[in-house]
Formats: structure tokens, sequence, C-alpha cells
């Protein structure tokens, strides 16, 4: 099947994609196999030897790897969700990309219910391993040992690391709100521009750490052992470098780039700004907090809100054409009447190209967000977790609806329930 599956990645007639999904390959060496883009869902590799395997962009839900060893393994753009890792040794790996969040398992009940089921990285070996970009949304990693792993822009809502070694890792504009980092060793470690908003530290050492632009909003840092490390300015000193930062915005943005700088807020804490009808059009917002501000009227096209906390925002009758608001938490967010519809590209002197640019709402979440009357045409909303919300009057003409969930979402003139998931 390997042999096949070689074939076909090189895109021979004779080739077939290989299907394991729901196998028990347990014990088996897979060392240098290339079984990348194969489905492998469900599968159960446990005690498997994958050293230096290739599995970029596998779908490896569910897959069991407990007690495997996948040191230097290519995990990249994989699809982990509700993947056990316990105790499997990844030192060296690649995860860039891969989407770590919980899965969802059918439940033999007769009642076509569903179990959720967490990815778990508890207690593996992750030393030197790369997760840039990755997402891993409360995902279980207790006790991990990941020193000097490379988990910038990471996803790490909600994750559990308590008593996690993560000795001199790089966790730039990573997000670990809300995050259990009690009694982990983040020595070293670089937390420039994360946000780490209520965030459980007790007992974490931060010692010689780097934290002077982390957005650190609710964690009692006091609890935590901060030894030399670097920590952030005062509240007076933050506020007077982000109103020199939008002020050199606007000049760039009415120069149309010739003078000023463009704003690069990512990671920062702007929720105690009232940013209504501000124009920050192509600024780079990824990860900042930017939760219960009020940007209604904002104009913010091509602005980068990618992994930013936006719950409960005002963005009403905001202007969004272009941004991108991937993996953005939007939940409870008001975008009513907010134009969210491709922007039209023009050159340094106005003139416009004739190109558009959609706007990207890929797997943001949108529960319970008041999209009434908002303009989504052609906006990507992969994977978007819209349930509940409210998209009476709504244009979706030409979305990309791939993987997105609607349960519960407002539809129809009379704003009845409609229990729809599009695909």
């Amino acid at each position: 099947m390997l042999r096949k599956h070689e074939q076909w990645l090189q895109g021979k007639p004779e080739g077939a994609q290989a299907d394991f999904s729901k196998l028990d390959l347990s014990g088996l060496d897979l060392s240098s196999a290339n079984l990348s883009r194969a489905n492998l869902n469900g599968v159960s590799l446990k005690n498997c030897n994958l050293t230096g395997a290739n599995l970029e962009n596998a779908n490896l839900y569910a897959a069991e790897f407990s007690y495997s060893t996948l040191a230097h393994a290519n995990l990249k753009g994989a699809d982990l969700h509700g993947v056990n890792f316990y105790k499997a040794d990844l030192s060296g790996a690649s995860l860039e990309k891969a989407d770590l969040r919980e899965g969802r398992l059918a439940v033999m009940t007769g009642k076509g219910t569903w179990q959720v089921v967490g990815s778990n990285l508890g207690r593996s070996i992750l030393d030197e391993a790369t997760l840039r970009g990755a997402n891993l949304t409360r995902t279980d990693m207790k006790a991990c040992s990941a020193v000097g792993a490379d988990f910038s822009g990471a996803t790490m809502v909600g994750a559990r690391m308590k008593n996690a070694n993560c000795e001199g890792a790089n966790l730039n504009h990573a997000n670990l709100s809300g995050a259990n980092l009690g009694n982990a060793n983040l020595k070293g470690c670089n937390f420039s521009g994360a946000t780490l908003v209520q965030t459980h530290v007790t007992g974490a050492d931060f010692s010689n750490a780097n934290l002077e632009t982390a957005n650190l909003v609710d964690v009692p840092l006091t609890l935590a052992k901060v030894t030399k490390a670097r920590l952030p300015a005062t509240p007076s000193e933050r506020k007077k470098t982000i109103e020199a930062i939008l002020e050199s915005h606007m000049k760039w943005v009415k120069s149309r780039g010739s003078m000023g700088e463009q704003a690069i807020l990512d990671g920062y804490d702007l929720s105690w700004l009232n940013l209504a009808g501000v124009d920050l059009s192509g600024a780079s917002l990824k990860g900042a907090n930017l939760s219960e501000t009020d940007l209604h009227g904002g104009i913010f096209e091509l602005a980068d809100f990618s992994g930013a906390a936006l719950q409960g925002t005002n963005l009403e009758d905001a202007v969004l054409s272009g941004a991108s608001l991937s993996e953005a938490d939007l939940s409870g967010a008001n975008l009513r009447r907010a134009h969210l519809h491709p922007v039209e590209l023009r050159d340094q002197n106005g003139i416009s190209t004739g190109r558009t640019w959609p706007t990207n709402l890929s797997r943001a979440a949108l529960l319970e967000a008041n999209l009434s009357g908002a303009d989504l045409t052609s906006a990507n909303l992969t994977h978007a977790d819209l349930r509940g919300a409210d998209l009476r009057d709504a244009s979706l003409k030409q979305a990309i609806v791939e993987g997105v969930n609607m349960e519960e979402a407002y539809f129809g003139e009379d704003g009845k329930r409609a229990a729809a998931a599009a695909s």
C-alpha cells in the first residue's frame, strides 16, 4: 500500500491514496515512511517507530500515537484533532500549522450524539520541535517536555500545561489566553507579543523570560516566579507608545505609504481604547486583545486580525473588506451591517488594479455573533464556527462555507432558529 501511495503522490495512474483509517498498526516500524496526505483517520499507531516519517497534511483525526517515536517527523499542516500523543517522542518534529484542537467522535447511543475528544500531548517529548502557527486550543500538554520548542504564532487558548518544561521555548505572538501554566518551567522563554489574558500561572517559573510586550491582563504574576524577567512597561508608558503608533499609521494611510509607518500592534492589549471610527486599514493586529472594544464605524480594510481576541467587540457598520480574521475569536461580537466583502486592490497612486481580495474568516469563532445585515459576499468561512449566530438579512453570496458550523444560527426574516450546518 505504501508503494501505491508513493505512486499516487507522484501522480501516476497506477497509484492509490493510502487509507489506513481505523486500522490497528501498533508496534510497526514506519521510520522514514512517506505518508503525506494519507488517510489515517482513527488509526492506532501505538508504540510505533515513525522516526523521520513524512505525515505532512495527513488526516490523523483521533489517531493513537501513545508511546510512539516521531522524532524529526514531518507533521506540517496535519489534521490532528483529538490525537493522543501521550508519552510520545516528538523531539525535533515539525508540527507547523498542524491542528490539534478537540475532535468529535460519534457515540453509538442511537441518538446521533457526539463525544468531544481532546488532543493529548501529556508527558510527550517536544524538545526542539517546531509548532509554528499550530492550533493547540484546549490541548492536554501536562508534564510535557518542550525545551527549546518553537510555538511562535501558535493558538494555545485553554491549553493545559501544568508542570510542563518549556525552558527556552519561543512563544512569540502565541495566544495562551486561559491556559493553565501552573508550576510550568518557562525560564528564558520568549513571550514577545504573546497573549496571556486570564492565564493561570500559579507556581510557574518565568525567570529570565521576555514578557516585555506580552498581554498579561488579569494574570497574577505575584503568584509566579519572575526573577530577572523582562516585564511589560507601565500603563502610562504603554499608552504613549500605542498613541504614537496610531498617529504614525494615520499618516501612513493618508499618504498611501509615503509617510509614517504601518501600525504593528501584534499581541497588544487594546481593550481599554475607544477606537470607534478609526482608520486602521492595513494594520497588523495579530493576536491582539480587542475584547469588548468599541470599533463601530471603523475602517479596517486589509487589516490582519488573525488569532485576535474580539469577544463582545462592537464592529457595527465597520469596514472589514479584505481583512484577515482567520482563527480570531469574535464570539458575541456585534458585526451588524459590517462590510466583509472583497476589497478592490489599488496601486500606490490609488488606481484600481482590477483585482479584489476577499475577507478571510477561516476557522474564526463567531458563536452568538450578530451578523444581521452584514455583507459576507465571497468571504472565506472555511471551518468557521457560527453556532447561534444571527445571520438575518446577511449576504453570503459566493461565500466559501466548507466545514462551517451553523448549528442553531438565526436565518430568515422571522428570525426563526435554523438548525442547519453548511458543508
